[in-house]
């Protein structure tokens, strides 16, 4: 049985806004019921229906009392394959009160074809979690200065430099998979990142959208067990996902995003160089 916290977070995570992540949830939840397959359907159409306004919004969230602002055009062009990160980039800050003061100072004004850069996904929910997650985004921006620059530069009306299209946050192996399977997600990124938000591994949940196989109507089953060449096994999908690397569609993209990583036991963040901070306030162990 799905819930509408789970699929909101689920939503969030990928970068839908606050208003756009509430609504598809509710809509789906309560058009499907309790079935996998009437979920995930209802789920790609409300999305569907409810985003093309929703991306624009996307990186505003984390300055609420700024309206954001229209550009009618843009200065820079948007790619789909993401630079390659030079020694040269640095970002605009120096330490955490710098980037609070850097952040406060953003422009609000967004290109009018404005999508909402991977990179703004790939920081999870602290892009919406106010001054309590300022720590947790300034650590992102500090290990990934070539994103501070371009977001910076997307808050004052151009273009993002790098994928808009979600297809660097896979973390899926699609060599892994039957070439038919590996087309459909090709072609299909946001489907494939929807399963991998759930939990589930992608080729189960398609052979159960098809209505191809038996026995996993269950969601928690499709969160339990992982397709291989000789059928189904166990597997906790869940652990699975969240230890993997963002590898990209063309499964090349591992070190894409520098993440600070969470120790369980303390609830601290752990950066490279092994030092421990609080996620709140950003104090040093």
């Amino acid at each position: 049985m799905f819930d509408i916290s789970q699929a909101t977070s689920m939503l969030h995570s990928l970068g839908t806004s606050s208003s756009v992540a509430n609504k598809t949830a509710e809509r789906s939840v309560q058009n499907s019921g309790a079935e996998g397959q009437s979920f995930f359907e209802a789920l790609q159409q409300n999305l569907a229906a409810l985003t093309p306004t929703s991306n624009k919004m996307a990186a505003a969230e984390s300055t609420p009392s700024k309206a954001p602002t229209v550009s009618t055009s843009a200065t820079k062009a948007e790619n789909t394959s993401a630079p390659e990160p030079t020694a040269e980039v640095t970002a605009p800050f120096e330490n955490f009160q710098e980037f609070k003061n850097w952040e406060k100072g953003l422009g609000n004004t967004f290109a009018e074809d404005y999508k909402a850069p991977d990179y703004i996904r790939a920081m999870g929910l602290s892009l919406w979690g106010g001054d309590e997650g300022a720590f947790k985004r300034y650590m992102f921006f500090k290990n990934n200065p070539q994103y501070a620059v371009d977001y910076e530069s997307i808050r004052s009306g151009n273009l993002s430099k790098y994928p808009t299209d979600g297809s660097s946050l896979v973390k899926t192996d699609l060599s892994t998979m039957d070439a038919s399977t590996a087309s459909y997600y090709k072609k299909n990124v946001g489907n494939l990142l929807m399963a991998e938000g759930f939990s589930m591994d992608p080729t189960l949940l398609k052979k159960r959208l098809e209505g191809s196989a038996e026995g996993i109507n269950d969601p928690d089953w499709l969160t339990n067990h992982r397709w291989t060449a000789d059928g189904a096994v166990a597997s906790n999908n869940r652990v699975a996902y969240a230890q993997a690397d963002f590898i990209g569609i063309d499964g090349k993209g591992a070190g894409t995003y520098r993440l600070a990583k969470y120790d369980s036991a303390t609830g601290r963040i752990i950066d490279f160089d092994g030092r421990s901070y609080d996620p709140i306030t950003g104090e040093e162990a």
